[in-house]
Order: structure tokens, then sequence, then C-alpha cells
């Protein structure tokens, strides 16, 4: 394999690392709180600073294998740090500088490291297979990145890239390549520096894919989150609850939640503390919903639930215990304590059907009567209640006046989303 030329590929390396950095130390630079870019490029640079030195002084140099074992460590570390901090969890500083430090005290401990070029190969390699693995299993399980469509194939490559390690590591033990003016002489470790190259490659563009997915996964979330409550905004709401009724059953419910004489608090306590109001009622319920139910704010101070179809559920029970949660809940704005009640109009698919706005319709008819009954309560539609409604005095009125209320609402939800999809 005479056409391989290690010199050319380790200058490929470090030119790779260098431009990788430079792009990382941009992202950085313009968001600081992108730790993990910062950390990348400062791995980047210190792992290629590791091949310019073996490159300029010869692996057959004492010092050298030295310097540059010691210095890949410490990249290892800074990446496995990078890989942390994206994944939301504590960056240990102490780890970074042990790691090389440690590394450097087993040279100076052990002769035959440093007079041996095989026996550090098989060190560093030793070392790179542990350090990999660790990037792939903490890759894999950082807050957040299962959702991201990188994420296995960068774990997938970086355990192939450790098991290609542990094969380099048996193959220069069991066979140790002979050093040729300052040179490792072997088909092997031309092959080795081929693999290095493309984890170089592989890597550098999987961080930044990862960088760049993450980024627009923010801004997605941003897009569908109601900004003082932090839940779902209407839009988003009506998407996922569309697809929601696609594969669920006809005991699923959507109930629209109304805060009662909400403008009263407004009034009296200010904006300030009807805003915490909201807040404090959007955890609420928020804290006792099943993890398969949609939570959404739709208005002002209306919020909607869908809860799909599950075994022993009783989707009434369940609105009738957030009803007490929020009656309950201790709230105090400016050391003034409020009691919020709600009222809660709810709508099967058996008897509203599966279409979103009959469904919507359905449930806003029955927070009508709810809050007509007294408030502080939950009522289910029935076909009944429109009929009921039509019999008495403009009732026929009220009706049409809510259905128009509710149509526009969602009118102006799929107009947003087929603009935003041209």
């Amino acid at each position: 394999m005479d056409f391989i030329s290690v010199p050319t590929i380790m200058i490929c390396i470090i030119i790779a690392m260098g431009a990788t950095a430079s792009a990382m130390g941009v992202i950085w630079r313009n968001d600081r709180n992108e730790t993990a870019a910062g950390l990348w490029a400062l791995s980047f640079v210190v792992g290629s600073s590791s091949g310019l030195i073996v490159a300029i002084m010869g692996a057959g140099s004492e010092g050298a294998l030295i310097m540059a074992t010691c210095i890949n460590a410490f990249s290892f570390a800074l990446s496995w740090s990078a890989f942390r901090a994206f994944g939301k969890k504590k960056v240990f500083p102490s780890f970074i500088v042990g790691i090389p430090t440690t590394l450097l005290l087993i040279h100076l401990l052990f002769p035959a490291l440093r007079q041996d070029p095989g026996n550090t190969i098989v060190l560093q390699s030793a070392i790179v297979t542990l350090m990999t693995m660790l990037n792939a299993y903490t890759l894999h399980t950082g807050e957040g990145n299962s959702e991201l469509s990188m994420t296995k194939l960068l774990v997938g490559f970086l355990c192939l890239h450790a098991l290609f390690h542990a094969a380099n590591m048996i193959v220069s033990y069991v066979n140790p390549a002979p050093i040729v003016a300052g040179r490792v002489a072997s088909v092997w470790f031309k092959l080795f520096m081929l693999e290095a190259f493309l984890n170089v490659v592989v890597i550098a563009t999987g961080a930044l894919m990862l960088i760049k997915e993450r980024s627009e996964q923010r801004h997605r979330r941003a897009s569908e989150t109601d900004m003082l409550t932090g839940v779902a905004n209407r839009r988003a709401f009506v998407q996922r609850t569309e697809l929601a009724l696609k594969i669920t059953g006809e005991d699923a419910v959507l109930a629209i939640i109304d805060l009662d004489h909400f403008k009263s608090i407004n009034d009296q306590f200010g904006h300030q503390a009807g805003d915490k109001a909201l807040v404090e009622f959007a955890r609420t319920i928020k804290s006792r919903l099943p993890n398969d139910t949609l939570f959404g704010r739709i208005g002002g101070e209306e919020f909607a639930v869908f809860i799909p179809e599950a075994a022993g559920r009783n989707p009434l029970r369940l609105l009738d215990d957030l009803r007490s949660a929020v009656e309950n809940a201790h709230i105090q704005s400016q050391g003034r304590p409020l009691r919020l009640t709600v009222s809660i109009g709810a709508a099967t698919i058996a008897k509203a059907g599966l279409n979103f706005d009959n469904l919507v319709a359905a449930a806003d008819c029955a927070l009508y009567a709810a809050k007509e009954e007294g408030r502080n309560r939950v009522t289910m539609f029935s076909p009944a209640m429109r009929l009921l409604k039509v019999l008495e005095q403009d009732g026929e009125k009220r009706i049409g006046l809510a259905e128009q209320r509710v149509s526009r609402r969602v009118t102006r939800v799929h107009t947003a989303m087929k603009t935003a999809s041209q």
C-alpha cells in the first residue's frame, strides 16, 4: 500500500481539525451558552497539536510520544466534556486535567512505555477505545439527544471507531510495528491513519449537525409554546390533537377549561396577578396530567386538554381531580391569596365524532352548561344539550355565537398553519 502516504494523511487530519475548531469557535462566540461548541473547538485544537508534534519530532522520539499521548488524552477529555455539555450534564474540570496528568505520571513511573513506541501505541489505543465508548454512552443518554436524528448515526460510528482501536491495540501488542527513520513502518498503521482521518471528518460533521439540529429544535419548540405558561400554544395543540385523533378510540375526550371570573382577578389585583394565576394554574394542571395527554392554551384564560383512550382510565374522574386541584391550590400575589376555580366542558369522540371542529364545539357547549349550572364543575357533552338550548329563550342565538367563536378560533389556527407551510 505504497500509494498511501502517512504524512499526507496526517496533514489532512490537522487541516480538518483546524477547520472544525474554527467553525466551533465561531458558533461559541456567537452564542456563549453553547458550551459544547467551545469545548469541541478546544478539543480539536488540542488534538491537532498532538498530531503535529508526532509529525515534526517523529514516532521514534521518546519525548514526542509522551507529549502526543498526554495531549491526545487531553483532547479526548475535552471531547467527552463537550458531549456532556451538549446533553445538559455537568462538566468536570478535574477530569479534563486529571486524565492527561495521570498518563504523564504513568509514563514517568514506567520507563518501558517511554523506551518502546509499541507499548505507547497499545496504551494510546486503549485510552481511545475507552474514551470513545464513553463518548458514545454520553451522547446516547444526554437529555433530549434521543429526539435528534443524528444521534443514533453518530453513536453507531463511535462504537465502530472504538472496536477498530480495540483491534489496533491487540495487533500492536501481538505484532509491534517497526520504527524506520522515526516513522511507524506498517500496513496496519496506514489503515489506522486512514480510519483516524475518517473519524475526524465524521465526528466534526456530526458535532456540527447536532448543534444545528438542536438549534432548530429549540426554535421549533419556541414557536409551539405559549410564552407565559410554557404549555403548547393554540397552533401546536390543534396540530397534535388532530394527529392523536387518528389513532385513538371513541372514549377519548377533549375538554375546554375556563378560569372562572378571571376578569375580576385582573380588575382587583392587576394584570401581573392575573399572569401569575395563569402560570400557577398551568403548572397545577401539568403536574397532574398523565404523560400521554395533550395540554395547551387556546385563548386568554381558556385551556384545552385531550385525553386519549386508555384501559382503566376514567376521563371524567381525571377532569374532576384537575378541577379540585385548582380549587385547592394555594396561590398568592403580593402577599394576598388568589382563589381560583375552573369550569370544564368535555366531549367524547363517541358523542361528538372524530372531527376536531365538532369536538371543540361540543366541549364549548358543555362549558357553557357548566357555567350556567354554577361554575366550578365538570360537565360532559350530550346531544340533548343543543336541543335544550334551542328551547330556552335566546338559546339558539347563544349556541350560534359559541360556534362562531370556536369556528373563528380554529379558522385562524388553520390559516396560520397553511401560511407557514407555504
